[in-house]
Parts: C-alpha cells; sequence; structure tokens
C-alpha cells in the first residue's frame, strides 16, 4: 500500500539521456507519471558527473520539464569504467562545484548536492556559489 507521502524519483543516466539499461529518460519519467498514486513529487539524475547530467538533459525535454535535482559524481568516466575501479577519483572541489552550480542553474535544479567522489569540501564550494 502507499504512505501517501511525497517521495522523489533517482536515476543515473548517460550522455545520451538514457537509464543505464538503455531506457530514455523521457519514456521513464512519462511512464511513471501516469503509473502510481500519487505520482513522484519530481526526479534527480545521481551519481553522474555534471557534464554528463547537462547533455542527458539536454535531450530529454520529458526529464528537463520534471528533473529537479543533481546529486553529482566526481568523475565523467561512464559507469561501466567506475565500477571497476579500486579507488574513488576525486575532482578539486572548487571546479566540480562550479560545474554543478552552472549545470542547476542552465536547467533550473533546485536540489543539487554530491554523490561519489564528494565531501565537505565539494558540498562547500556548491554552498559557497550558491549563497546570496
Amino acid at each position: 500500500g502507499s504512505t501517501g507521502l511525497p517521495y522523489l524519483i533517482g536515476f543515473v543516466v548517460r550522455p545520451t539521456g538514457r537509464l543505464l539499461d538503455g531506457t530514455p529518460l523521457d519514456e521513464v519519467v512519462i511512464a511513471i507519471d501516469e503509473g502510481p498514486d500519487p505520482p513522484p513529487v519530481a526526479f534527480f539524475l545521481n551519481c553522474v558527473h555534471p557534464r554528463v547530467a547537462a547533455a542527458a538533459l539536454a535531450v530529454s525535454p520529458a526529464g528537463r520539464g520534471r528533473v529537479i535535482g543533481l546529486l553529482a559524481n566526481t568523475s565523467a568516466r561512464d559507469p561501466d569504467e567506475l565500477d571497476g575501479l579500486e579507488e574513488l577519483e576525486v575532482a578539486e572541489p572548487g571546479p566540480f562545484g562550479a560545474e554543478v552550480v552552472t549545470v542547476g542553474r542552465q536547467y533550473g535544479l533546485g536540489l543539487l548536492g554530491g554523490c561519489c567522489g564528494t565531501g565537505d569540501a565539494h558540498i562547500a564550494a556548491i554552498a559557497r556559489l550558491l549563497a546570496p
């Protein structure tokens, strides 16, 4: 049964605008919005680099309308490559934060944060750029 509570759903996407199984983000968003009652409040992208998120959203009109957040990975590598790494790839916090905020502003994303490879310094860099 349904809890009746609001919820978000997150996806890992490729730059092509497709989920890891190959399904287009637009198809998934539309199918989920038409499925459960109530539908999710919104969607977010997680564990992808900001450039990957931007590329995916650029080719996903339905996604652009419903994706409100990005929890970004510091590595721009393909998820299949990342899966076999013994250590996380970690980007410099300042440039990473700038990319996250740029993508957030470009696509109107109100929920910005980090995933794999991020730490306090990465989140602080995002916060500094968003501070009034």
